[in-house]
């Protein structure tokens, strides 16, 4: 097959969630099939990622937008009646691009990652589209609105009912839509005349590994971690919460436990939890495995969730104890007491991390994680699923190839 694919982020390197799935999609449908990639980079140095993708893709197209382009979107929209998602991610420059890679090349389908992106398709369009909306943004922008206060709440709500006709307009025009989950998918389906699939994401299995902990993390012992993202309102939100309202409970019974905040780009917010007793904000750390295998366990308080959170599977993938609230676990299909264990008040959380550290021997319980995750979060078999959804819409004339990079760059 001839692949156009369109992807909101440049797919490299794959440090976030969004990013991983992207690229572990790319690879896949590059080492079978001839693709051309275009997409946005927030700042040169996330451009210069196209250099490693240049040996994957036959042609690849990488626009970094500056903040100008992205209010300029943002008004476009508004004016527009149109979700602000969408004018976060226009660009005349990119439509033309789009438009010209339509026009001079020949392609069997487009596979558009982010339903922001679906915009710079024409309509109609002779050419099958298949969309991985990944989460149901209309969803995730409900939710903030639920958690947020006025004046800012109007704006979610706007965007959630917005996105939420956007959705509709183009379940209807492409020929399959991708999401992460059954949970996701029981969401749009009664707006579909295509089908809906479910393909969920991958996790790689840790390496194994006989290296002692440095000092500086056994100082930090015992300790829950969180990984994430720190300037994504669902995970300031998560960490928020439990610093607040779930850690102070904790307290009152192991006083000596920390809770270690890991990840790139704390907000304002996050950093100021650090200043609380107990509550240690790392910002972007080289080796996370580092610090989850010297953690008591992984928490995940998330009170807004979409789709699957990759920091459970990698936990999980790791053998390590689990707390999460129960959108999450669900979302993996995780069993309470089994899997991990499911929490969804500040008392429940408390308990479940004070029983843990009373009773080490139940973290044997979670010792078929990574069996958990082999079975139902391989991306090879998950992608697989992917591969046969592409084949299925574009005919059963077009056989997989092994695709070298001369071969590819050649045709």
């Amino acid at each position: 097959m001839k692949i156009l694919f369109l992807a909101h982020r440049i797919p490299y390197p794959p440090n976030k969630g969004e990013k991983i799935r992207a690229y572990h999609e790319l690879r896949f449908l590059s080492g079978r099939h001839r693709v051309d990639v275009l997409c946005f980079a927030d700042s040169k140095e996330e451009a210069d990622g196209q250099r490693e993708l240049r040996d994957l893709c036959r042609d690849i197209y990488v626009e970094t937008r500056g903040f100008g382009i992205i209010a300029a979107g943002a008004v476009r929209s508004l004016l527009r009646g149109e979700p602000l998602s969408c004018g976060c991610f226009y660009s005349r420059r990119f439509r033309r691009e789009v438009d010209r890679a339509l026009a001079t090349r020949s392609y069997d389908v487009v596979f558009v990652y982010c339903s922001s992106m679906l915009q710079y398709l024409p309509q109609p369009i002779s050419i099958p589209v298949v969309a991985d909306f990944v989460d149901v943004d209309s969803a995730k922008w409900a939710q903030y609105a639920q958690r947020s206060s006025f004046p800012i709440r109007s704006v979610f709500a706007r965007e959630a009912s917005k996105m939420a006709e956007y959705e509709m307009k183009w379940l209807r025009a492409s020929a399959a839509t991708i999401v992460t989950t059954p949970q996701e998918a029981a969401l749009l389906r009664r707006g579909a005349l295509s089908p809906i699939e479910v393909i969920a994401n991958g996790v790689e299995m840790p390496k194994a590994s006989a290296s002692e902990l440095s000092p500086e993390i056994r100082a930090l012992q015992p300790y829950v971690l969180f990984v994430g993202t720190m300037d994504y309102l669902p995970n300031t939100d998560a960490v928020k919460y439990f610093a607040s309202d779930i850690l102070p409970l904790v307290h009152k019974q192991h006083p000596e436990l920390n809770f270690v905040i890991a990840g790139r780009n704390p907000s304002r917010r996050v950093r100021k939890l650090g200043s609380r007793p107990g509550v240690i904000v790392t910002g972007t750390l080289p080796e996370v495995e580092t610090y989850l295998a010297g953690s008591s366990a992984v928490v995940a308080p998330f009170r807004i969730a979409q789709g699957i959170q990759n920091k459970l599977l990698e936990a999980l993938a790791a053998g390590k104890p689990v707390v999460s609230t129960s959108g999450p676990a669900a979302a993996i299909g995780a069993r309470n007491g089994e899997t991990l264990l499911i929490a969804d008040t500040p008392q429940e959380f408390a308990s479940a991390i004070v029983t843990l550290l009373d009773h080490p021997e139940m973290h044997s319980r979670f010792d078929k994680g990574p069996d958990f995750v082999r079975r139902h979060f391989s991306w090879h078999e998950n992608l697989n699923q992917l591969e046969q959804v592409l084949q299925r819409v574009v005919g059963p004339s077009l056989p997989t190839e092994q695709v070298t990079l001369d071969h590819a760059k050649a045709s």
